[in-house]
C-alpha cells in the first residue's frame, strides 16, 4: 500500500513539473534578413515588402516569433567592385553577433552578389530568393541551401501581348527604365531581336527626356508603346518617370503598356506586372518552411508570366474587342451594366416568368374550355334527359289517357243531367247545383293529370333552387300512381321528417325518380312473383347528406351491379343502357353519388345529395 502511495505521489510530482516546464518554456525568436537591391524606390516593391512582413507574421505563434532585418544593398546606384567589398566588410562586422534563420533574396543582381560573397558571409544560413528573372537564375550555381521562385518575364510576353491586342501593329518601342536598373526584367538588347516576333522594335530606354519626346512625336499609327517606371535620366541624373507619363497621356497617338497597375486611369491601355502582394505572401510561406526543415531538390519555376490588367476607357478608345483580350485578361473602370453583371439571372427571371404566364393562359383557357365544356355537357345531358322524358310519357300515355276517361266521362253524364233538370218547370236547382259542382271536381281532377304530364314533358334548363326532399318523392308519386295501379305495384313511403334541403334542378330530380321507379317496376314485372311492393326511403346521411333509397321486390343486379350506370349498359331485352347513365349523371351534376345494391329478394338503388346550407350552418 506504502508503495502505490509513493508512486501515485511521484507521478503527480512528474505531471506538475511538465505542466509548469510547458507553462514557462521560453519564447523562440526566428530572426530573417531581407536584401534587397533598392528598398523603396517602386510602389510594387513596397507591395511586396508589405506582404511579406504580414504574412510572416501572421504565421507566428505564443512561442515563435519572427524577426525582420532589412538591408539596401544599393546596387543599381554603386555598381563598383570596391562598394561590394566595402559592403561586405560592413555587413560582416554590423552582424557579428547575429544569428539568422533565413535569408531573403529580392532580385537577381541581390541574388548574384549574395552567391558571390556568401562564403564571407552566411554560407550555412537557408536562403529563398524571389522576384528573380529566369533567364539570369538559370545560368547560376545554386548551392544547397539556396532555393526560391522565379519569374518568367521576359520580353517575349511583351510581344505577345501587344500582337494579342493589335494583331496589325509593325512598331514597338520601349521607354523608360535602363536594363541595368530593372528588377527582375533584363529585356537586354541581345534579347530584343530574338523575341520580336517580326516587331519592329525601338529601344530609347535611358534616353534624355527632349530626345523621348522628340521621336515618340514622329511614331507611325502602327507603333505601340512600352512604358517602364524605372526611369532615370542619365544626362542629368534624375528620374523622369511620372513628367513622361503625363507627357505621354496628353500627347501620344499611340497606344502605351506599362509594368505599373497603379499607372491604369491616367492615360495606359494595359498593365503587364506580377502581383506583388502574392508573391510577398509566397516568399513569407517559403521562408517558414525552409526555418522549420523543408527543403526542394530543384528551383520551383512560376508558369504564368504577365497578367494583363485593362483599362476599360483605353480598350473603348482603341476599339479592343474582348475576343482579341490577351488570356488571363481583367477589364478595369468598367462599370457593367445590369444586363452584363445579371445575365443569367434576367435569363432565370424571365423564363420563369414567361413560363409562369404561358401557365396562366393555359389555366385561363383551360378554365374557358372546361366552362365551354360543362356548358355544352349540360345543354347535351339536358336534351337527352328532355328525349327520356319524352320517351318516358309517350310509352305510359295510355294509362293517363285510362284515368282520363272516367273523369271526362263523367262529365259528360252530369251535363247531359243538367239539361234535363233545366228543363223541368220549375228547375231543380239543387241539383243543378249538385251536378255542376260534380262537373268542377272532375275538371280539376284531369287538370291534374295533365298538368303533371307537362311538368314531365317541360324542357329543363340549368337553374338550382331549394326543395325539400320529401316534397320532391311525393310530387312524383303522385305523378306514377297511375302506372302503379295499372301494373298492380304497391308503393310504400318511408320518409324521414320534413325540411331535408337541397339545391337542385326540380326538372332533371323529378326525371331521376322517374327513371328508378319506372326500373324498379320493370325489375319486379321480370320477376313475376306474388310480392310487387316498392318502398321509397329518405334520412339525413352524415351530417350533410340526405340518401334516397328504391327498395323494391325485383329480380336484381347479378353480376353486373358495378355497371348499372354505365352508358349502353342494360339486362333488358328491349333497353338501350341510357336511363340510368342519365340518371347517374344528373346526380353528380348535382355534387351527389349513386349506387346499387343487391338484397334478398329484390335490388335496392340508393343516391346522396349535399343539404343546402342554411343561414345558421
Amino acid at each position: 500500500m506504502r508503495v502505490l502511495l509513493r508512486l501515485s505521489v511521484l507521478l503527480l510530482l512528474m505531471i506538475g513539473n511538465g505542466l509548469a516546464f510547458a507553462a514557462n518554456r521560453p519564447e523562440t525568436v526566428k530572426s530573417v534578413l531581407v536584401l534587397s537591391p533598392d528598398m523603396g524606390q517602386t510602389t510594387y516593391l513596397q507591395e511586396f515588402y508589405t506582404a511579406l512582413n504580414t504574412q510572416l507574421k501572421s504565421e507566428s505563434t505564443d512561442t515563435e516569433k519572427v524577426v525582420l532585418f532589412h538591408e539596401n544593398l544599393d546596387l543599381a546606384l554603386f555598381p563598383q567592385e570596391t562598394h561590394r567589398d566595402s559592403l561586405v566588410r560592413w555587413l560582416k562586422e554590423k552582424y557579428r553577433n547575429q544569428r539568422f534563420d533565413a535569408i531573403v533574396v529580392v532580385g537577381h543582381t541581390a541574388l548574384k552578389f549574395l552567391l558571390t560573397y556568401n562564403k564571407a558571409l552566411w554560407p550555412t544560413v537557408p536562403v529563398v530568393f524571389t522576384l528573380a528573372n529566369d533567364i539570369d537564375v538559370v545560368h547560376m550555381v545554386l548551392p544547397p541551401n539556396v532555393n526560391g521562385k522565379v519569374l518568367r518575364n521576359n520580353f517575349s510576353h511583351v510581344v505577345a501581348a501587344t500582337k494579342t491586342l493589335f494583331p496589325n501593329s509593325t512598331h514597338l518601342v520601349l521607354v523608360g527604365e535602363v536594363p541595368f536598373s530593372a528588377l527582375n526584367k533584363t529585356f537586354l538588347p541581345s534579347q530584343l531581336g530574338r523575341t520580336s516576333d517580326g516587331l519592329t522594335v525601338q529601344d530609347l530606354r535611358g534616353r534624355p527626356l527632349e530626345q523621348i519626346k522628340h521621336e515618340l512625336s514622329n511614331l507611325s499609327p502602327e507603333s505601340v508603346i512600352y512604358f517602364g517606371t524605372l526611369t532615370d535620366d542619365l544626362a542629368i541624373g534624375r528620374s523622369y518617370g511620372q513628367e513622361l507619363m503625363a507627357v505621354l497621356a496628353r500627347s501620344a497617338m499611340s497606344p502605351m503598356l506599362v509594368d505599373d497597375p497603379r499607372l491604369l486611369g491616367s492615360g495606359p491601355l494595359a498593365a503587364l506586372s506580377f502581383n506583388y502582394q502574392e508573391l510577398g505572401k509566397e516568399a513569407a510561406e517559403q521562408v517558414w518552411k525552409v526555418m522549420k526543415g523543408e527543403r526542394r531538390s530543384e528551383v520551383e519555376l512560376q508558369s504564368a508570366g504577365y497578367a494583363p490588367l485593362l483599362d476599360h476607357y483605353q480598350v473603348t478608345r482603341w476599339q479592343i474587342k474582348p475576343a482579341d483580350f490577351p488570356s488571363g485578361s481583367e477589364e478595369r473602370f468598367f462599370t457593367p451594366s445590369t444586363w452584363q453583371t445579371y445575365r443569367w439571372e434576367i435569363i432565370a427571371a424571365a423564363s420563369f416568368m414567361v413560363l409562369l404566364i404561358i401557365w396562366v393562359l393555359y389555366l385561363i383557357i383551360d378554365k374557358k374550355l372546361s366552362a365551354l365544356a360543362l356548358s355544352a355537357s349540360r345543354q347535351v345531358l339536358g336534351q337527352i334527359t328532355q328525349m327520356n322524358r319524352k320517351m318516358t310519357a309517350s310509352i305510359y300515355n295510355e294509362a293517363i289517357g285510362h284515368e282520363l276517361v272516367q273523369p271526362l266521362a263523367a262529365i259528360l253524364s252530369n251535363v247531359e243531367a243538367a239539361q234535363i233538370f233545366l228543363k223541368r218547370d220549375p228547375p231543380p236547382l239543387d241539383l243543378v247545383y249538385e251536378t255542376l259542382a260534380n262537373i268542377r271536381r272532375d275538371n280539376l281532377r284531369a287538370d291534374a293529370l295533365i298538368k303533371n304530364m307537362q311538368g314531365l314533358l317541360t324542357k329543363s334548363d340549368n337553374e338550382l333552387g331549394p326543395v325539400d326532399i320529401n316534397w320532391l318523392v311525393r310530387k312524383v308519386l303522385n305523378f306514377l300512381s297511375v302506372e302503379a295501379k295499372v301494373r298492380r305495384i304497391h308503393i310504400d313511403l318511408d320518409l324521414a321528417a320534413d325540411g331535408m334541403i337541397v339545391s337542385m334542378n326540380i326538372v332533371q330530380m323529378q326525371q331521376v325518380m322517374v327513371n328508378l321507379l319506372l326500373n324498379s317496376m320493370d325489375a319486379i314485372d321480370r320477376r313475376k312473383g306474388k310480392e310487387r311492393r316498392i318502398t321509397i326511403e329518405t334520412i339525413r346521411y352524415g351530417v350533410d347528406n340526405v340518401r334516397v333509397s328504391i327498395v323494391d321486390t325485383g329480380t336484381g343486379f347479378d353480376e353486373g351491379v358495378e355497371r348499372v350506370f354505365d352508358s349502353f349498359f342494360t339486362t333488358k331485352p328491349e333497353g338501350v343502357g341510357l336511363g340510368l347513365w342519365i340518371t347517374a349523371s344528373i346526380v353528380q351534376a348535382h355534387g351527389g353519388h349513386i349506387w346499387a345494391e343487391n338484397r334478398i329478394g329484390g335490388g335496392i338503388m340508393r343516391f346522396k345529395l349535399p343539404l343546402a346550407r342554411s343561414e345558421d350552418q
